[in-house]
């Protein structure tokens, strides 16, 4: 066999090892990780002195069951909550200071981020983003091209609400705070317990809540925010009596059709109902609905709502009594 030269030995060797090194300048492929954003927060810093917090889902994801991706963004504010207890979020389209929207990507302001991970260098595609609107509310912007699974939902959710809460931005990939989504658990960290606790500090005021079956006593508007634990139709059954001003005498929730046998619409804040019936609205709707001593309606597709009761009179100073209104399942 014939003998190669140590020439061309030393030759050979010196073009694998300048191979090598060629190989090594070009970068490896692109990441494909998943990056739930490319906003961040440098440093924690709370930006509100409010702790209770209403969102609205704005629309769904086409390829996920609705209710799976309801809980699951439910989830992901939840799981602020159970971290730290002066927290609130409460799924209430009335004045939402935050909203969930998919939306098409070019929407969300940066779509792409460095990955950063290990060796892995290029660039990656983000899936959300937050933007603050110009009436200072904010919304959590998903692509809706990805394919969301309800774990993936969750992790988006928690990140961007923490950023809306002020929390910092993690480089650990098992917080909440995290960019990177590797289809890790989802849960908070010590860290992320620790910093949410040292920002919101104090009982939140006005996370007041109320369960049913409730009882009010209606003798003007009067609003509760309420926890609907399951869906189905509401029940409303009021009593008690109404003494409506000098002349037009004593009332029930049924109402009072007029003075001395003569209608009086131009007393009433809705004229085609009874004088001084009880009405009510579901989340501020723009107008009341009569209800009298009893009446039922379906619950809002939402885990809270807004019950607000009323006497259909436009001068409720010289009224004295109340109605007992009691609310609950039907």
């Amino acid at each position: 066999m014939r003998k190669l030269s140590t020439q061309t030995v030393t030759l050979s060797l010196i073009l694998l090892v300048g191979l090598f090194w060629q190989c090594e300048d070009i970068p490896p492929t692109a990441s494909r990780l998943v990056y739930v954003s490319a906003d961040q927060n440098d440093m924690a810093r709370r930006v509100t002195t409010d702790c209770a917090f209403r969102y609205n889902i704005v629309n769904t994801f086409k390829r996920l069951n609705n209710d799976g991706q309801r809980a699951a963004i439910r989830a992901g504010f939840d799981l602020w909550q159970k971290v730290n207890p002066n927290l609130g979020f409460l799924e209430l389209p009335n004045r939402s200071v935050l909203a969930v929207k998919f939306v098409d990507p070019s929407e969300i302001p940066n779509q792409t981020a460095t990955s950063t991970v290990g060796l892995v260098r290029g660039a990656a595609t983000v899936t959300g983003g937050l933007r603050r609107e110009s009436n200072g509310t904010y919304t959590i912007l998903l692509s809706d091209t990805y394919d969301w699974s309800e774990t993936a939902l969750t992790k988006a959710i928690a990140y961007h609400a923490g950023l809306f809460l002020g929390m910092a931005t993690s480089a650990e990939s098992s917080s909440l705070m995290s960019t990177l989504f590797v289809g890790q658990s989802i849960r908070a960290s010590k860290a992320d317990s620790a910093a949410i606790n040292k920002l919101y500090t104090t009982t939140c005021k006005d996370l007041t809540v109320s369960y049913m079956p409730f009882t009010l006593q209606v003798n003007g508007p009067i609003t509760k925010t309420v926890r609907l634990d399951k869906q189905g139709i509401i029940s409303v059954k009021a009593t008690g009596l109404i003494t409506v001003g000098s002349f037009v005498g004593i009332s029930g929730p049924d109402g009072k059709d007029g003075l001395f046998g003569f209608p009086i619409p131009q007393y009433s804040i809705v004229p085609e109902f009874l004088h001084a019936s009880l009405m009510y609205k579901l989340n501020n709707e723009a107008n009341w609905h009569y209800c009298s001593k009893e009446c039922s309606f379906s619950t809002p597709e939402t885990q809270y709502a807004d019950f607000t009761f009323g006497v259909n009179d436009l001068n409720l100073t010289d009224n004295t009594g109340a109605y007992t209104v009691v609310v609950d399942y039907k």
